[in-house]
């Protein structure tokens, strides 16, 4: 039986596709609802469907989509995965997804391994309750609370972990350790919709056998002629930079008029000037100032349309793009929709190959190292 795994966003579908990829798994990846049709031979389907960067009443639109191409004709398990930090439009999408046949929702988006808990009705990253980190100021999905059932809103239930059944409802569960996490879905995987992070994803693919880790050879980009996205505002990593001085990267950072608000125009000339046959080519937002929902829009379109035309002239070995948004709106841009799963280079850095134009695609969240990329 496939599992099916639905993702809000790209990066976060990515990093369930590595994952599963790594854990022995045949996976197909999609940004199409269309794809879903073409998956039957894979063990995980992966779709990303960006409804994280959507407004409240799109994101269900877009979820009612999904519910009416669910494979009629094939039995599978849906998972669907959630931000760890419980942003987007969670509880709205997860009551559409119950229109498929399901009365009880476990939802597990605490990642222990990676510090991130909750316990007695808390949220806590590395002991610290989420609405006094930097999440409280996230501009579209603030934590104004660090009390779960109140941060997601709605008739959502506090569950502690326990074998019993689980009632009708909508519940968040207690998830203070990656075991207690695990005894959650062993006990309710088979009754209940499971709404999670990676540790659940995890341990769904640990209930269907799949548990031998497949070790990933990969050992950096090398001399490849390479297109690299920086989606954030916020410096990307300064570990890279001698790999930019190395494999003589040029840079194209965003003109400030068209951070103001001007059309692409001048960052495509700018980009397609500094372009060398054979070498890579760096696009990335120099401009560090805070950024509310109309630029991060503007910017998003602003970036795609100039990586748009920039692959059409480089026709780029590979393709790294760092941010979410940034991804789906690119691979939006360029008509990209299915991908075979490479290898994961690091946790959450997922390569991927274009199919069918063969373009390997690196995704990674801006927030995550970059692993031995750049190397």
């Amino acid at each position: 039986m496939a599992i099916l795994v639905l993702a809000d966003d790209i990066t976060g579908a990515a990093e369930m596709a590595g994952l599963a990829h790594t854990m022995g798994c045949r996976v197909h990846f999609t940004t199409s609802v269309e794809g879903l049709a073409s998956s039957s031979e894979a063990d995980v389907v992966v779709l990303a469907t960006d409804t994280r960067s959507m407004g409240r009443k799109e994101a269900v639109q877009v979820t009612r989509k999904v519910v009416a191409h669910l494979p009629k004709e094939q039995a599978f398990t849906l998972f669907k995965k959630c931000d760890s930090a419980l942003r987007g439009h969670l509880v709205a999408e997860t009551e559409v997804l119950m229109e498929a046949g399901y009365d009880r929702v476990l939802i597990l988006a605490a990642n222990p391994s990676k510090g991130r808990c909750v316990e007695e009705g808390v949220y806590r990253i590395d002991g610290i309750p989420i609405a006094e980190t930097l999440f409280r100021i996230d501009p579209e999905f603030p934590a104004t609370t660090s009390e779960v059932t109140a941060l997601l809103g709605g008739a959502v239930h506090y569950r502690k972990a326990d074998a019993t059944p689980l009632p009708k409802g909508i519940f968040i569960g207690e998830s203070r350790t990656v075991e207690e996490v695990a005894q959650h879905v062993a006990a309710h995987h088979q009754q209940a919709l499971l709404v999670g992070a990676a540790d659940a994803f995890r341990a769904l693919l640990r209930e269907r056998g799949f548990a031998d880790p497949r070790p990933s050879l990969f050992e950096g980009l090398g001399t490849r002629q390479t297109l690299i996205v920086l989606g954030s505002t916020v410096r990307h990593d300064v570990q890279s930079e001698p790999f930019f001085q190395r494999n003589r990267v040029a840079q194209s950072p965003m003109p400030d008029a068209v951070f103001a608000g001007a059309g692409p125009e001048a960052w495509i000339e700018q980009s397609l000037a500094v372009l060398h046959a054979g070498e890579s080519l760096l696009l990335r937002i120099p401009q560090q100032v805070e950024v509310d929902g109309a630029k991060a829009l503007h910017l998003r379109r602003s970036m795609a349309a100039t990586v748009s035309e920039v692959v059409c002239v480089m026709r780029p070995e590979e393709v790294v793009i760092e941010g979410g948004a940034t991804a789906y709106a690119l691979l939006e841009e360029l008509g990209w929709v299915d991908f075979e799963v490479l290898c994961e280079t690091a946790p959450g850095v997922v390569r991927l190959q274009h199919m069918p134009s063969g373009t390997v695609l690196t995704l990674k969240p801006g927030s995550y190292p970059w692993g031995p990329l750049f190397q």
